[in-house]
């Protein structure tokens, strides 16, 4: 206001990547994925896209409220279960399975959560791991549901309306919107009174409820998202593959859900954009180069990756570079960005003239 510096602290990606700062459109959308797809093939692009999705759909209940779920790979698959048998059996438009599948999914997390939500640390996650192997084992054991053998959608004619094509090439540029959406749905909700509920609810509980936050109220609201956007690409993944069964629902695909906003930094809504397209490209790269001389060489991977991360940088790489020099060089040297000292000065002397 009237000429006054301003910080410009609106996203450590904003310096991260230069261009943070700017209005987010649709041709920089469609820009940035030509640009990844350059680097890397369909395939490891796309999976990259999903498990960012994916994590920043754990981050909003993990990283951001402090209840750390290791069950989302259960909501994503029960998701695309819903999605893919609606459209069998139905003969529904994908699309419109696709909003029912988000409903059905955020509405059994809410109600399953509920009643344990009163537990903190350890015991909400054992808890997670809990609910979510329940509900992969009644799909195993259900008919209705294929048992082990899972479900597929039928193949036919490309069509956007179907959500069906032989190429991989519009998956992946949906795909890719997809996680720029959910990326700027996260941001909306980092800077709302919601988002301030759900960190304050981490950084303390019991200061919250005293503040006059309902701290029950705002995780099942953090769960629902969190199930909703795992329903969203439960969705995308069974369009894609054009089948489902209980193996996507593993314990160890949940983790994997973790690890890159462990890595990119669980407390920023970017980390687990950072961490995924750091982590997952790399992770697909090793098994399709390696696979056949070490087996489970990604996972390998992602073990080393962790340890190091917790041991040595436990606030993930942005944690890191927020409180770097680099980030002050490009700050101040590229981006032009006045230093906190000088905005320091300014605002004593604004209120010495306002005096």
């Amino acid at each position: 206001e009237h000429g006054r510096p301003q910080a410009a602290k609106k996203s450590p990606v904003g310096s991260f990547l230069v261009f943070g700062s700017h209005p987010v459109g649709m041709s920089n959308v469609v820009a940035a994925a030509a640009f990844a797809r350059g680097i890397f093939n369909l395939t490891r692009t796309g999976i990259a896209a999903d498990m960012s999705t994916l994590s920043m759909a754990w981050n909003i209940l993990g990283g951001i409220t402090g209840q750390n779920s290791l069950g989302l790979a259960a909501y994503m698959g029960l998701g695309a279960y819903v999605c893919c048998l609606v459209v069998t059996k139905t003969g529904m438009n994908p699309w419109v399975a696709a909003v029912l599948d988000m409903l059905v999914v955020g509405v059994v997390a809410g109600v399953i959560f509920f009643p344990s939500l009163i537990l903190r640390g350890p015991y909400f996650t054992l808890v997670s791991i809990a609910f979510a192997e329940s509900i992969r084992q009644f799909i195993i054991n259900s008919e209705f549901f294929g048992r082990a053998s899972g479900v597929g959608l039928p193949f036919g004619k490309d069509s956007f309306a179907q959500f069906r094509f032989t190429s991989k090439v519009p998956y992946y540029y949906i795909g890719f919107i997809m996680m720029v959406g959910v990326y700027l749905i996260m941001k909306k909700i980092g800077r709302s009174k919601l988002g301030f509920a759900l960190r304050t609810i981490r950084e303390d509980e019991d200061a919250a409820a005293a503040i006059g936050i309902n701290p029950t109220k705002y995780k099942v609201i953090a769960v629902v998202i969190s199930a909703i956007i795992a329903g969203l690409v439960g969705f995308f993944y069974v369009s894609y593959i054009r089948y489902i069964d209980p193996d996507v629902m593993i314990q160890s695909k949940s983790t994997e859900i973790v690890l890159p906003a462990v890595v990119g930094g669980a407390a920023y809504i970017e980390g687990p954009l950072i961490g995924g397209l750091i982590m997952i490209p790399l992770s697909e790269l090793l098994r399709a180069n390696f696979a056949a001389i070490l087996p489970g060489i990604n996972m390998l991977m992602y073990a080393i990756v962790l340890i190091v991360v917790i041991r040595f940088r436990p606030s993930g790489i942005l944690g890191w570079y927020m409180n770097s020099k680099v980030k002050t060089f490009i700050d101040e040297k590229i981006l032009k960005k006045p230093s906190l000292d000088v905005l320091e000065e300014y605002e004593l002397m604004a209120d010495k003239g306002g005096k």
